[in-house]
């Protein structure tokens, strides 16, 4: 059996074989022009060349003193001379000198002038003489023969040359002369950039330490530390003489009965003269009204009298006590009782109210000075911890500072070098060797037998022409053999259900038909394995089978036939439902009429199971459910109750179902199927299964962990001979295109 890929490229050959031999013809025809153009021509003379070869070369320059001298005369030994026959003024002398047009300086720089600079090997051997020699070449063609046109020849080739030599030279200096000046000119730059910044980092530093300076220097003496010692001390101190004015103050309070505020407030109204003598007054009245109410009525006039005078010297003793203690806080109304009692302090009790109020306003004044002395404290202890940042402050300033300073003069230093350097700028190359012209004879071109063009045109036509269809071959994305399609499934671990060859059979009447209607033929075997391999495959519980392919053409609706025949000539009890209905039905291959109204309700049609479901006469065993198709709205058909409830009857009432659904490039039918069903079976065959399509199903199966029982190929070989089938029985070997396998479903 020949390797899958020699039967890819026979395929090819034979479906592409207009496209070779259009290559082909096109190959050979045109080795055909040109062994006649060939036959035609006559062999030229030679022709005279004058070939003028100088060298110019890297040389060392004459001695410097400035480093950017030398700089500059090492960067000139870099220069591309690409870059220097680019030049406008370059090709402006070299017009002028020559008297050329542009054309012609084109042409000859870019035709007949060439360069060949010096290759590693003889740098690195002349490395130690510092020269390195680039050589130049120009050729010209002799207009004649004659001996004064070739020297006049000859003379124009060193010429042109030595002029192409000279500027080189001049364009080299000009150029280390204009990166001289460019440097120059950046560092006048930059320097005037350099002395902005190193000005503003000197005022920095400067008012750094006009503002911080003190403060770095209090740390640094010892003025700070000894500071925050005193503020301690101080604190200390306040806070022992506050101790012995609580101690005081608490005694005083326990024997007065009366805080500071109170005390001074009592200590105050007891010692006024006029609160004294209108407490008389109060006193005087009360009494006077206090007697009267025994024997008169508050309604009588004399106590209406007495009263109002009573109102009035309270009304006086609740002024007098406003305008000497107003200001205390938490004076606002005082009741003339509450007057009158605090007032009535004796002479011991108000000294030692007063010691108590003297005592408050020490203790007030001790406490501001505690106050001002803790903030002191941490104002400078603030300070001392400012004072590493302050520190690392100065030291960036300091070094910005003198890196400033070290770039200005570095600048400044190389500008001066610069500068001094113009006089020391030359070209960086000089002339090795002069332009000397040598005399080259050219022979022309020779001719070539036409017989020779033409085998070499047929046969790189004949290799065109089957490496054209070689490659369209291997870049087809069909499997043309079993072997690739069973290949392409033991990568992924894919059971191979069966391999059916190409059926021809004949029905009881004689008639060429694909279907097994014959019950004896020979073909029952290959089905009869793939449902046993089914059976194996599938659990115990399964009964109702999928059957689908990836394309239309690949015999879906054909296996699917003839595994429910074979199934049924088992003894099974076996129903071929038809999946599809967006086609029309298969039946009539069987001798069954399809109902023409189911179209019409495809709903009620697979509701009335007893009238959908049809026995087929001329097999035993065998009941098929023909489709209603086309009809509209399929998935709603397929996702319906009805549909549910019929498979969940025939899987009740049948031993096997065998359900032909669309192929699954043409839509989602299968899928939508799967779920009622048990398994699913995949069809694939030669020259028609594409293996990108094959794999891209089989893993999109596996990641949604579809049942896939397995796939069946079909068509296996187009020439079948049956010689062992059973009862010897020899059938004809013919090849026929199966209508069912051609059919889209």
């Amino acid at each position: 059996m020949a390797p899958p890929i020699i039967k890819r490229f026979l395929i090819s050959c034979n479906q592409n074989k207009a496209l070779g031999l259009l290559i082909f013809g096109l190959i050979f025809g045109g080795s055909g022009v040109i062994a006649l153009i060939q036959g035609q021509s006559q062999a030229e003379p030679p022709r005279i060349d004058y070939k003028a070869t100088g060298q110019v070369s890297f040389s060392s320059p004459p001695p410097t003193f400035t480093s950017t001298g030398q700089q500059i005369q090492d960067l000139g030994r870099t220069i591309d001379l690409n870059r220097i026959f680019q030049s406008t003024r370059l090709q402006t002398q070299v017009k002028q000198q020559l008297k050329i047009e542009d054309k012609v300086l084109g042409e000859l720089i870019t035709k007949k002038l060439k360069i060949t600079l010096p290759n590693q090997e003889e740098g690195a051997q002349q490395q130690s003489q510092q020269t390195q020699l680039v050589t130049l070449d120009y050729t010209e063609t002799a207009p004649s023969s004659t001996d004064k046109d070739r020297f006049s020849t000859k003379q124009k080739t060193e010429l042109v040359l030595a002029v192409f030599i000279k500027e080189i030279i001049e364009e080299s200096r000009l150029i280390n002369t204009s990166q001289l000046t460019d440097r120059t000119k950046a560092l006048e730059e930059r320097l005037t950039e350099v002395k902005r910044d190193l000005a503003a980092a000197e005022e920095s530093f400067y008012r750094f330490i006009s503002t911080k300076g003190s403060d770095l220097l209090a740390v640094q003496d010892g003025t700070l530390f000894s500071g925050i010692t005193s503020s301690e001390q101080q604190q200390q101190q306040i806070q022992i003489a506050l101790g012995e004015i609580d101690g005081e103050l608490n005694s005083l309070i326990q024997r007065l009965g009366l805080n500071p505020s109170q005390a001074y407030s009592s200590s105050a109204l007891s010692s006024d003269a006029q609160i004294a003598s209108l407490r008389s007054s109060v006193f005087d009245l009360e009494s006077q009204i206090k007697l009267l109410m025994k024997d008169l009525k508050p309604e009588h006039p004399r106590v209406k009298v007495l009263q109002k005078q009573l109102d009035v010297q309270e009304d006086l003793l609740v002024k007098r006590a406003k305008e000497v203690i107003g200001g205390q806080p938490g004076f606002t109304n005082p009741l003339p009782s509450q007057i009158r009692q605090d007032s009535n302090l004796d002479i011991a009790r108000q000294d030692l109210a007063n010691r108590l109020v003297a005592l408050e306003s020490q203790r007030e004044g001790l406490l501001r000075q505690l106050q001002l002395a803790r903030n002191s404290e941490t104002e400078l202890r603030q300070q001392y911890e400012r004072f590493p940042d302050k520190q690392i402050q100065q030291t960036r300033l300091a070094q910005e500072l003198e890196a400033q300073r070290a770039l200005y003069q570095t600048i400044l230093t190389n500008l001066t070098d610069a500068k001094s350097a113009e006089t020391e700028t030359v070209s960086s190359f000089a002339v090795a060797q002069i332009p000397v012209a040598q005399e080259l004879v050219i022979p022309q071109g020779i001719a070539i037998p036409p017989l020779l063009i033409l085998g070499a045109g047929f046969g790189l036509g004949l290799l065109s022409s089957l490496g054209a269809m070689f490659l369209l071959a291997t870049l087809d994305d069909r499997l043309y053999s079993s072997q690739e399609i069973k290949g392409a499934l033991d990568t992924r671990d894919v059971p191979l259900l069966g391999q059916i060859p190409y059926v021809v059979s004949f029905d009881l009447d004689g008639q060429e038909t694909p279907i097994l209607l014959d019950t004896d033929s020979g073909y029952l075997n290959f089905y009869e394995k793939l449902r046993s391999n089914i059976r194996r495959l599938a659990t115990d519980s399964a009964k109702i089978i999928l059957i689908t392919s990836i394309d239309n053409e690949e015999g879906k609706s054909l296996t699917a036939y003839n595994l429910a025949i074979a199934s049924a000539l088992a003894g099974k009890r076996t129903l071929l439902l038809e999946g599809d209905l967006r086609s029309s039905s298969l039946c009539r291959i069987l001798k069954i009429e399809p109902d023409a109204k189911a179209k019409e309700r495809p709903l009620n049609y697979y509701a009335d199971r007893g009238e959908s479901i049809r026995l087929v006469p001329t097999i035993e065993n065998l009941y098929i459910l023909p489709s209603p198709g086309p009809t509209r709205q399929v998935p709603a058909v397929l996702e319906s109750s009805e549909i549910g409830r019929l498979l969940e009857d025939v899987r009740g009432r049948f031993d096997f179902v065998v359900v032909d659904s669309p192929s699954l490039s043409k839509c989602n039918d299968a899928l939508l199927l799967q779920p009622l069903t048990d398994g699913i079976v995949l069809v694939a065959r030669p020259g028609i299964s594409k293996g990108s399509m094959l794999n891209e199903i089989i893993d999109q199966f596996m990641e949604d962990e579809l049942p896939l029982l397995g796939v069946v190929i079909n068509d296996v070989e187009r020439f079948v001979s049956v010689l062992s089938l059973a009862d010897d029985r020899k059938e004809p070997t013919i090849e026929v295109e199966s209508e069912l396998l051609e059919n889209p479903r």
